[in-house]
């Protein structure tokens, strides 16, 4: 493995606790050189030089859409002597693709990821590009985690059960604290709680502009006991890319009216509102650092170097002169009407019920599956003795198809995880097919790839069986990955022969 000529400051200033991290985002484009990519090894050797920056993050494919990839930058951003942070999604790569990623990870010293599921792929070469997504970030975080601890292959893989080398990686996540329903928003908390026990070592928000909602994140992890390093986004956007995230174009991101509108007038400015903005967003890394975050993860477009260091310079100035509680509420632009898990005054929350839907399918599923069940002994007979003979398994296959498709809209993945899912099946109801939770790209409820059309698959989830209270957040290790080797197949016959995620004992007791 090539020798990284750039020390790990990143990890090495993320736990020290009286440290405050600094990293930048960095955003290829489309195609392989070109002014844009000279611009940013321009910035990397300027940040380098300056040293606050303790990482370049470098995205893969924002949006959907194709660019140079993450790694490519790394290596030529590391030769510089500052340590990259390469984003990992999983919208473009199967499981396979994805390992084969990290053993180049590895190989070139690129040890620090942030781990995503990414935006909904878009228009590519002759079209709409198909979405992959075959794993979810908790279950990249999980293959991590495996490889950090020497991972043994299955004796079916090429290979058999030669162990590999344990692979020293540091892996993120993310989490949006800036939803407005209650729905979207506790299952944003529920998944963060799921990707922390599936392996993450640091949390990286949202970028977002309601400062109460940067507090509550803090909150919930200290309610939830997650002491992991948290670093708030900071996003100082242009006009044009402040209006587009008002208006809902870019999926997840919450850009409050009211913010445009400043925007807007400070634009009006000789210098286009350039410097107010920095100004805030230096009043933002201020007021982020007193209330407790481990540091921050600076973006915005058109950003040289110099920009940057004004804004750092300037919140540094703030940190030691202003009165950081008034900065905080200079900078504060909350969306109206958005629920709060920590609420300073009145909100109105219902106590909310299961639908009836959902009790009846719960206790049908709870008498037929559960080995306590009514029926489970009868049921699993049957199955284990149908599972015996091709003809009375495609039978049974045929049965269950029908039925769960009129009910379901079942498309027969072989793995049932419509009882984790309050009997809504993800394979058919989220263009992602995440089984863990939401991503994170929903808007006032709706789904990223159909806006203002779907509601987003783990609203309705939601909506079927609310939690009693939000204490009742599930903080459990993932469901493992699909094994597409069962798609087609009953997967009540694969559930009481073993074969399917729970790995039931199949022999009667």
């Amino acid at each position: 493995m090539p020798t990284s000529q750039a020390t790990d400051i990143f990890r090495a200033s993320l736990f020290k606790t009286e440290e405050f991290t600094i990293t930048f985002e960095l955003v290829p484009g489309r195609g392989s050189g070109g002014k844009r990519l000279d611009d940013i090894l321009t910035f990397a050797e300027e940040a380098r030089k300056d040293g606050r920056i303790k990482a370049l993050s470098i995205t893969d494919n924002p949006g959907g859409h194709p660019a140079l990839a993450p790694t490519s930058l790394g290596i030529d951003i590391q030769s510089l002597g500052i340590e990259p942070l390469i984003h990992f999604s999983l919208k473009d790569k199967n499981r396979n693709m994805a390992e084969s990623q990290l053993f180049e990870c590895h190989r070139h010293g690129l040890l620090n990821l942030l781990v995503l599921s990414g935006d909904y792929p878009r228009y590519g070469f002759h079209g709409q590009a198909k979405p992959v997504f075959d794993l979810d970030s908790p279950q990249l975080l999980t293959l991590i985690e495996r490889l950090r601890q020497t991972l043994s292959l299955e004796k079916m893989a090429p290979g058999g059960v030669m162990p590999l080398p344990a692979m020293d990686f540091l892996a993120g996540c993310v989490v949006s604290p800036f939803k407005t329903t209650k729905a979207e928003q506790v299952f944003q908390y529920a998944k963060l709680l799921t990707k922390v026990c599936a392996g993450a070592h640091f949390v990286i928000s949202q970028l977002g502009f309601d400062m109460s909602k940067y507090q509550e994140l803090l909150l919930f992890c200290r309610q939830n006991t997650i002491t992991l390093p948290l670093l708030a986004s900071v996003f100082i956007p242009s006009i044009k890319v402040a209006e587009i995230m008002g208006q809902g174009k870019v999926p997840g991101i919450l850009f409050p009216e009211s913010l445009v509108r400043r925007i807007r007038q400070e634009a009006t400015s000789q210098d286009k509102g350039e410097e107010a903005r920095l100004l805030r967003g230096a009043r933002m890394v201020a007021g982020l650092k007193d209330m407790g975050y481990a540091g921050v993860h600076l973006g915005g477009n058109n950003l040289d170097f110099s920009k940057i260091a004004f804004l750092l310079d300037q919140a540094e100035h703030f940190t030691k002169t202003a009165n950081l509680q008034e900065l905080r509420q200079e900078v504060n632009f909350p969306t109206p009407s958005t629920w709060y898990l920590f609420p300073k005054s009145e909100q109105q929350d219902l106590p909310q019920r299961p639908s009836v839907l959902f009790r009846i399918n719960q206790r049908v599923h709870d008498s037929t599956f559960r080995p306590e069940g009514l029926i489970f002994p009868l049921a699993r007979a049957i199955c284990l003795q149908a599972d015996q003979n091709k003809q009375a398994r495609s039978l049974y296959t045929f049965c269950e198809h029908l039925i769960k498709t009129l009910l379901f809209r079942c498309r027969m993945c072989g793995d049932c995880t419509l009882a984790e899912s309050s009997y809504h099946c993800p394979q058919s109801g989220c263009p992602k097919r995440m089984i863990n939770g939401p991503c994170g790209g929903s808007l006032h409820g709706f789904c990223e790839v159909y806006p203002q059309e779907r509601l987003c698959f783990w609203v309705k989830v939601y909506q079927s069986n609310p939690p009693h209270h939000t204490g009742d957040l599930p903080n459990c290790p993932p469901l493992p990955p699909k094994d597409w080797s069962l798609q087609g197949t009953s997967s009540w016959l694969n559930y009481f022969a073993g074969r399917d995620h729970n790995k039931l004992d199949s022999e009667p007791k």
